[in-house]
Formats: structure tokens, C-alpha cells, sequence
């Protein structure tokens, strides 16, 4: 029996055909917009159907109607309680609470992130130039796109590092996805308005598929799935063990992309933060130096 845990606030009505699938997901669009039925255990998010009892290779269509989802036919109800609400949200805004919070975050990500992953980029210890040839250099490429996102020519560094990496979301998708909802998590801490940036963020992008532009317009408006959602309120209200939880949570999806989301979120707020962010304010300096001792700098 199929059964409705919970559906994304951004899941719109519909008729949704099969376009991927995997283990534990199937991805469906209209040609326009992708939802996705995932199993429990994955996470929600703005476009996830968290359901059980249904089989990823099976379902070929979807039909999405008010308080009902069809699967290939079979009329599954959901309530307003089993709505999915993906913005984030900061309760609080202490933002020195935050800064220390941030400075875990960093020091977990370093801890715990694979070392496949963009944690290099936190690592001055020259982590990056240990990875063998094709690796090396393509660390080298992400590394130096993600100082023109952070510093210097965003337009460029955006443009090259999208599509780049290997996976289901590429690395660099998920480092840009980061960086964009960094950028919201900014402006609700009221360190600048990034509203335009986001969107020349996403003109900058190269030419996606559905699911990877999907993900970005999610991640630009703010709509993201639970554990960043959650990690980014436990920065915001603590305590740190919660900070540890979440980070776990978040390092747990995909083999990579969830720590490549991190990487991307933390370099961003840490450096808006502290005012170095290019399209920062002098008015966003909140008067502290950022921890920059080896590891937690780029």
C-alpha cells in the first residue's frame, strides 16, 4: 500500500512522466518542471513525494492534483500536514552566535566530508596538490573557480565550474548550489540584498539539464531539502551537538553532494560574514576577524 509522508511546497499540479530513476528515487517531468518520488530515509525537499510502496522501475507517469497523487493511476491523498515547507528561515539573527556556530560547521565539514569531496577547498595544506593527475588538475580548476565566485569574476568562475565534476549533480553544480543558498541565508541575516546576484547566478550557469536546473532555482530562491534547512536553524539557535547532528545529516546525501553543498554554503556566509565576499558592503563587516587558521581557509 502506498502512503504519503511528505510532499515539497513547491510540487505543482500536474501530469509528470518518467525520466530517471534509482535505487531509492525516480525523477518524473512535464517537459518544464521535475518532481521527484523518493523513498523515506532520503530527505524531503522542495520537489520530493517522500512515499513508500512504490517501485522506482514500475511508475511511468505521475498526476499531481490538489490533497491527491496518482501513481500510474493509484490515488494516494495527502494532507496539509504532510506538506513539506522548504524556505529557510533564521529565527534568532544573533549573528555572533551564528559566526561561532559557522566556525563548528567548518571544522565539522573538515572532520567528517569524504575526501572525494570539495573539502580540499577548506584545507590550505595543499590537500588539493596530493590528488594524482587528472585529479590534481581538476581540483586546481575547481579552486580556482571558486576564488573567482568568492573574490574576483564571478560571471567566469560560475560559467566554469558548472557541469564540473562527475555524478548525478555534478560537484560544481552542488558548490554553486551551496554558494546561492549562502546567499540567501546572508540576506535574512540582513548582510546585503543578494536578490539580483542569485539571478545573474543562475544566467551564468551553461546549459543544464532539468534536474540540475531545478535544483539551482530551488537552492537561489531558498527553497532547500531538510538537512540543510535544519543545519542552517541549528547555526542559527544551536547548541553545537545539533550543529554536529545536522552536519552528519547533510554529509550523508550522495557520495559527495551533500558535503559539496556544505563546502559551497560555508565559504560563502563565512566570507560574507566577514565583508570579503565581493559584492559585500563595507556595512556587512560585523566586527570580528573570521578564524583563519590552516584548514579553514582557501
Amino acid at each position: 500500500m502506498m502512503e504519503i509522508y511528505s510532499i515539497g511546497d513547491l510540487v505543482e499540479p500536474g501530469t509528470y512522466d518518467y525520466l530517471n530513476g534509482f535505487r531509492r528515487v525516480a525523477n518524473f517531468t512535464d517537459g518544464r518542471r521535475i518532481i521527484s518520488l523518493v523513498f523515506p530515509g532520503v530527505d524531503p525537499g522542495p520537489l520530493n513525494i517522500v512515499m513508500r510502496g512504490f517501485d522506482p522501475e514500475a511508475v511511468k507517469h505521475v498526476r499531481v492534483e490538489p490533497y491527491a497523487v496518482f501513481v500510474n493511476d493509484v490515488r494516494v491523498e495527502f494532507s496539509d500536514d504532510d506538506i513539506y515547507i522548504s524556505s529557510i528561515l533564521l529565527l534568532r539573527r544573533d549573528l555572533r552566535e551564528f559566526r561561532r556556530n559557522l566556525s563548528l560547521f567548518g571544522s565539522y565539514l573538515l572532520e567528517l566530508a569524504p575526501p572525494e569531496s570539495l573539502v580540499f577547498l577548506l584545507d590550505r595544506t595543499g590537500a588539493s596538490a596530493q590528488r594524482p593527475g587528472f585529479q590534481h588538475n581538476l581540483a586546481e580548476h575547481i579552486r580556482n573557480c571558486a576564488r573567482d565566485i568568492l573574490y574576483w569574476n564571478r560571471e567566469r568562475g560560475v560559467n566554469r565550474m558548472s557541469g564540473c565534476g562527475i555524478g548525478l549533480t555534478p560537484a560544481g553544480d552542488d558548490f554553486i548550489a551551496g554558494f546561492l543558498i549562502g546567499l540567501v541565508t546572508l540576506e535574512r541575516m540582513r548582510l546585503a540584498d543578494w536578490v539580483d546576484e542569485r539571478e545573474r547566478v543562475l544566467n551564468w550557469v551553461r546549459p543544464l539539464d532539468l534536474l540540475s536546473e531545478s535544483f539551482l532555482c530551488c537552492a537561489a530562491g531558498g527553497f532547500t531539502f531538510e538537512s540543510m534547512r535544519e543545519l542552517i536553524n541549528a547555526l542559527d539557535l544551536g547548541p553545537a551537538d545539533y550543529v554536529r547532528s545536522w552536519t552528519k545529516s547533510l554529509l550523508a546525501i550522495g557520495a559527495t553532494s551533500g558535503a559539496d553543498i556544505g563546502v559551497g554554503f560555508y565559504m560563502t556566509v563565512r566570507e560574507g560574514m566577514a565583508g570579503r565576499l565581493k559584492g559585500s558592503p563595507r556595512t556587512a563587516r560585523v566586527g570580528w576577524t573570521v578564524n583563519e587558521s590552516p584548514g579553514l581557509w582557501s
